[in-house]
């Protein structure tokens, strides 16, 4: 049987990632042929073992295909595959231009990037990445557009890394931001709290790429840019809650919080009790 796998049953298009698509495929045993892609691909097995024949550019590969394999497909290369059993698969997809982007930001030169094809290999950080992104897709996004693309370009600088046909060290610029571009940020983020923030904006707000301006953020702040948004729309909701008199879904809302439930639930992580216990 020839065909094309199914739809996706999962897709992080909506949510609006920068440079990086996630989904998730399920589709019965099948004969897949694709012709040469202009992405760089990595995919994540995630159901039960299943024997494969698999077929790329550089050869014919037969074998055992188990949870948690990562598979690695170069750009410009056909691919094909067939599975003796029903499939799970997380497949995450650069755009062209996105891993050239984050490879020039961290030093490299992106006329020689390119990723050497694996397949079935075993790589904690691309599943736990690729896990935390099935997450955040199966949550509709709930943690804000920011946490979608720190994922995409910690994805993208690990493989890099270390799945470069050249490998070379992603090098690392100093230490926190300058005083100067901090502010700028945080008066940014406190100024956009009910906005979808993104990493790309925080980050351009700083001139920096996204992974240097992840990494010296946190070296300023002690947190994650993700994690400060969160407390920063906590503590706004928490004053709100306590000045006026609009209800818990308008309080999440006004905040950026894209449902009462996630309001809900960092208000517990962050002061034990429920946003209605908040009021004054």
């Amino acid at each position: 049987m020839e065909g094309n796998p199914d739809l996706p049953i999962l897709s992080s298009g909506p949510l609006g990632w920068n440079g990086l698509i996630a989904e998730r495929f399920r589709h019965a045993p099948a004969e897949h042929h694709f012709p040469a892609l202009p992405e760089d691909i990595t995919s994540l097995y995630l159901g039960q073992p299943v024997r494969s024949v698999r077929w790329s550019g550089d050869g014919i590969h037969e074998g055992p295909t188990s949870k948690g394999d990562v598979t690695v497909k170069a750009s410009g290369q056909p691919v094909g595959w067939h599975f003796d059993g029903d499939v799970d698969l997380l497949v995450m997809r650069f755009a062209p231009a996105f891993l050239l982007h984050v490879a020039e930001e961290n030093g490299l030169n992106p006329s020689v990037v390119e990723l050497r094809p694996s397949l079935d290999g075993r790589d904690n950080a691309v599943k736990h990445i690729g896990l935390a992104m099935l997450a955040e897709m199966e949550a509709g996004g709930a943690s804000g557009r920011v946490y979608g693309d720190a994922l995409a370009t910690a994805l993208a600088t690990h493989l890099l890394r270390n799945h470069g046909a050249f490998p070379q060290d992603v090098s690392s610029r100093g230490g926190g931001l300058p005083k100067d571009a901090l502010r700028r940020v945080t008066d940014f983020v406190n100024d956009n709290l009910s906005l979808d923030l993104g990493l790309s904006e925080m980050a351009g707000v700083a001139n920096l790429s996204q992974y240097h301006f992840s990494r010296q953020f946190k070296r300023s702040t002690g947190l994650s840019p993700h994690q400060y948004v969160i407390g920063r729309r906590v503590k706004r909701a928490r004053e709100l809650l306590l000045r006026t008199d609009l209800s818990v879904g308008d309080v999440a809302s006004a905040v950026g919080f894209t449902h009462q439930s996630h309001l809900a639930h960092h208000v517990r992580r962050h002061f034990g009790v429920a946003p209605s216990s908040l009021r004054g």
